[in-house]
């Protein structure tokens, strides 16, 4: 389900500046489970440690050739045929549309590439943007991780969502 214009590819050596300044948004910052900033070094050791793991995938969001979002597929689960999501989008390109298609590619990797018949993710209580866009999607809710997030010395639940391949709608 890709066009000329948005696709999901490969991460490249180039792309690790862009991957950096994601990371380290504040926005982004506030809903990672990990929400401390980094540095490249620390990114790229990070990188060369997951970067040939077979349960796990990244790839980059790219619109008209601009780098927009960057797409994780963790715990890929061949055997049960499932995955976790997660993904971000560059805050110059927030508000246009395009995480809901960007997760849309991100579905059509999941349910017809790799033939899977579950996906999740969880996400911040707090992050009712990105709870739109899975909702608009057809992900349901499936439970709350109480009070897994410590933010400025508060505690936040983390909701849990999931999407079967029969509930997916193109």
């Amino acid at each position: 389900m890709t066009d000329e214009k948005h696709i999901l590819r490969p991460v490249s050596d180039n792309d690790h500046a862009f991957l950096v300044e994601l990371h380290n948004d504040p926005v982004v910052l506030r809903n990672l489970t990990n929400p401390n900033p980094i540095t490249l070094e620390q990114h790229l050791e990070w990188w060369s440690k997951i970067s040939n793991d077979n349960k796990q995938k990244r790839m980059i969001y790219e619109v008209d050739k601009q780098l927009v979002g960057f797409t994780k597929f963790y715990n890929l689960d061949f055997e049960n045929h499932n995955c976790v999501l997660g993904a971000d989008i560059h805050s110059s390109f927030r508000g246009k549309g395009y995480a809901k298609y960007m997760w849309q590619l991100m579905l059509h990797v999941c349910f017809e590439d790799l033939n899977f018949h579950r996906v999740s993710l969880t996400t911040a209580e707090f992050n009712f943007i990105g709870q739109r866009v899975y909702y608009g999607l057809g992900f349901k809710k499936e439970g709350i991780l109480k009070q897994s997030l410590c933010r400025d010395i508060k505690y936040y639940d983390q909701v849990c969502m999931y999407m079967l391949r029969s509930e997916w709608v193109l």
